[in-house]
């Protein structure tokens, strides 16, 4: 998953735990992205957080864009849980478009370092 080299070890650790707890990613099709220079789906002049390397897209083909529900019920707490230890924001709470593939960075750029720090003691 290419992802921006300070948040690098949150992304990996969402995604190793989201293999095992949630669901396989990467079997079948290609469709688990992260950094992609492009804007805010739907706008002109905002910049994505795929494009700083601080947001990832997962099994998009089974979580499409704007569809709620997509996940079994049951694993929604999980989701939020693993998101929350790696300091990451769900698509799938978004307001308005929901997007369930989508998980981005929460913390400021000051953060993440000892964010880090604290994941690797085992204090989240």
């Amino acid at each position: 998953m290419r992802c921006a080299k300070a948040v690098a070890p949150l992304i990996a650790g969402f995604c190793k735990e989201f293999h095992e707890l949630i669901e396989p990613i990467d079997e079948g099709s290609l469709d688990d992205w992260g950094y992609a220079f492009r804007m805010v789906r739907g706008s002109t002049d905002t910049l994505s957080n795929h494009a700083s390397g601080t947001a990832i897209d997962l099994n998009s083909s089974r979580h499409i864009l704007g569809k709620a529900g997509t996940f079994p019920a049951e694993k929604v707490p999980m989701i939020r849980a693993l998101a929350k230890k790696y300091g990451l924001k769900w698509g799938g709470d978004y307001r308005n478009r929901k997007d369930e593939m989508h998980f981005e960075i929460e913390l400021s750029e000051a953060k993440v370092a000892a964010f880090i720090g604290s994941l690797n003691k085992g204090d989240n």
